[in-house]
Parts: structure tokens; C-alpha cells; sequence
């Protein structure tokens, strides 16, 4: 799998927070061994990017050399819409929140790209706004952390005096102690979520911004429609539908219409399927895959029958057995019997 790449503005911070602290960060004997690195990450453009696992090597040793737990809070204090490159001048230039968050959703992969990232995706329950993506793995806690606190502190440089965030929720455990947090964010935190949060008011999507400039939003999305065009593909149309939908089944325990994987795509349903069809797939043939996919998961969480036919859609657990016996070949009583077999179950 393609390594995650993050912004070297990221690396900017580091060095600007080193700076602050009258450190320099190329005579710091403990980045010895990464300084011919550095200086090649430091000398490119702040809106290229490099691999996350060297960044995660620097800031762990400097977050210990240094004695500061909250470095990662401290490096999202110097933010500037510059360190997230052409989508950080688009957020900070866009008309209302409603469309920031429409730029930062369409375009995020010019800030974190790699073929563990799934999409942004924006939730309305009742009031509030939720956007949300999930934790793939434990050693990306840090750059999820890091680009929260930089996303959180620049929505209230670009809105300061009403933008507010409700809550805040991380899907790893506290890297710190709580305090940190809620200073940071000045809003509730919590942990241990399926899928990181910011949470705000439906309100808030009308926000204006006093830095809205639509004439060099037009320049700028041009600029980030070129740069998305241009990037490598890291998987299949099909393999990043089952991601989706793998996500969809375990987050929000129902399957997606076409119409909204299709929407986040920013292509028609129409479109979409075409695509699949001309893969040999279809979007059917994907739902039905991760819905026993996720049927495995369930029965080994010991849950009923009948709750998991819910759970995936099917009118009843009839339905679910007939399903189940037809893709895998197996009866669900069969699979039961050979997960309380395992001794690994």
C-alpha cells in the first residue's frame, strides 16, 4: 500500500515552533540522523508533500527531546491558510462556511493523500453538522490530531467572531491529558468514537467570511481541479467503492444509495455505474459483498439474527440466510457453528 502523503507545510510548522522555542532545527543532535532529509523537505514548496512516516519519526523525537505533550497543539497554533497550500487560500477565501466546507470535502487529498484516506464526509443530525472520517490505523492518531487542531484554529482565524465548535470528537485515545484539548478547542472533547467529528451548528453553514474574494476563488478552484486531475491514483473505482460502503455498513449500519457515493465522487449515479460496468462490477455486486462482510463481523460479535438482518437492510433474517447460502455457499447456522469452533473467535 502507497504511503500516506501530508503537506510539508506541516514540516513548517515544526520548524516555525523550534524557531519560537531559539532552536535550531538543523543543530538539534537528536534529528541528527534526519537532517540531510529535512533540508530537502525544507527547501521544497509548502504545498508539496512528503511521506507521513518520516514526519511521524521527527515530531515523536522531538515531542520527547523537548519534554511538550501537547507539541502537536502548539505546532496547530501557527497555522496559516498558506500550510495547507491551494485548498488552505480557498477555505480562507471562500464566501461562507457552507462553501469551505464543500472546497475542504472535494479536495482534501491535496493536503493527506494516500490510499488509506477515505473522504470527508458532512452529516446533518437535526441541528448540528457533523464532518467526519474514520481511524484506519492507530500510527495515524498523530496526523489526524495535528490536522484537526490545524483545521479548528484556522476556521476561527477566517471566521472569528462566530464560528464555534460544539464538540469535538477523536476516534484514538487521548495522546495527552484532557486539559489540552478543551483549552485548545475550547469546546467539549471526547475519544474512542468510530470515526473522528467536528461538530457545529446547521447555523453555521451561513457564515460570511470578510476575506471572500470570488474572483480568485474561480482562479483557485481551477488550480485545485488541474492539481486533483493530476494525482496518481492510488486504487481500483472499485476497490475504493467497497471502502465506502465497507464504511457506511460499520459507521452507520445501513448500506448507501448509489446516489450518494456517486455525489461524493462528483459524478452522476449514471456515470458511476458505467464505470463499474466497465470493471465487470456494479454497485449491487459491491453492497452485497460488504453486507456479508459485515455479516461475518457481526456473528462474530455473537449478535442475533435477526438484529444483523436489520442492520444490513434485508426485510428479515430469511432473507439474510438466503443471501448469506448464496454468495458464500454456506447456511449462517454452518458459519455459527465453525466461529464457536475457532479457538480464535
Amino acid at each position: 500500500m502507497q504511503e500516506l502523503q501530508i503537506p510539508n507545510g506541516y514540516f513548517q510548522l515544526l520548524n516555525m515552533y523550534l524557531l519560537q522555542q531559539g532552536m535550531d532545527i538543523f543543530a538539534l543532535s537528536f534529528l541528527q540522523q534526519h537532517q540531510a532529509q529535512l533540508r530537502h523537505v525544507l527547501s521544497l514548496p509548502i504545498d508539496s508533500q512528503s511521506t507521513y512516516s518520516f514526519f511521524l519519526d521527527v515530531v515523536e523525537l522531538t515531542r520527547q527531546h523537548v519534554h511538550c505533550p501537547e507539541l502537536v497543539l502548539e505546532m496547530a497554533r501557527l497555522i496559516r491558510p498558506e500550510h495547507f497550500g491551494v485548498l488552505g487560500y480557498m477555505a480562507s477565501r471562500s464566501n461562507s462556511v457552507a462553501e469551505a466546507l464543500h472546497n475542504i470535502i472535494r479536495f482534501s487529498r491535496l493536503v493527506i493523500d494516500g490510499a488509506a484516506v477515505i473522504p470527508i464526509q458532512m452529516l446533518h443530525q437535526d441541528k448540528e453538522i457533523y464532518l467526519s472520517w474514520p481511524l484506519h490505523d492507530e500510527r495515524y492518531a498523530m496526523i489526524n490530531e495535528l490536522t484537526s487542531a490545524c483545521m479548528a484554529h484556522l476556521g476561527k482565524q477566517i471566521f472569528p467572531a462566530s464560528l464555534q465548535l460544539l464538540s469535538m470528537q477523536f476516534a484514538h485515545a487521548p495522546q495527552m491529558a484532557r486539559y489540552h484539548y478543551e483549552k485548545f478547542f475550547g469546546c467539549e472533547v471526547s475519544f474512542g468514537h468510530t470515526q473522528y467529528s467536528f461538530v457545529i451548528s446547521s447555523d453555521s453553514l451561513d457564515l460570511k467570511s470578510e476575506l471572500a474574494d470570488p474572483s480568485l476563488m474561480q482562479l483557485l478552484l481551477r488550480q485545485a481541479e488541474e492539481a486533483i486531475a493530476s494525482r496518481h491514483s492510488y486504487e481500483s473505482l472499485d476497490q475504493h467503492i467497497h471502502l465506502r460502503v465497507a464504511e457506511y455498513l460499520r459507521v452507520q449500519n445501513s448500506a448507501p444509495k448509489i446516489e450518494q457515493i456517486a455525489n461524493e465522487l462528483h459524478v452522476s449515479a449514471r456515470t458511476l455505474q458505467r464505470q463499474l460496468n466497465d470493471l465487470d462490477s456494479s454497485f449491487k455486486k459491491i453492497v452485497e459483498a460488504e453486507r456479508m462482510k459485515r455479516c461475518d463481523q457481526l456473528l462474530q460479535q455473537d449478535m442475533q439474527l435477526t438484529d444483523i438482518a436489520m442492520q444490513l437492510g434485508y426485510s428479515d433474517q430469511s432473507a439474510l440466510a438466503r443471501a448469506y447460502k448464496a454468495y458464500s455457499g454456506h447456511t449462517l447456522l454452518q458459519k455459527k457453528q465453525q466461529l464457536k469452533a475457532s479457538p480464535e473467535s
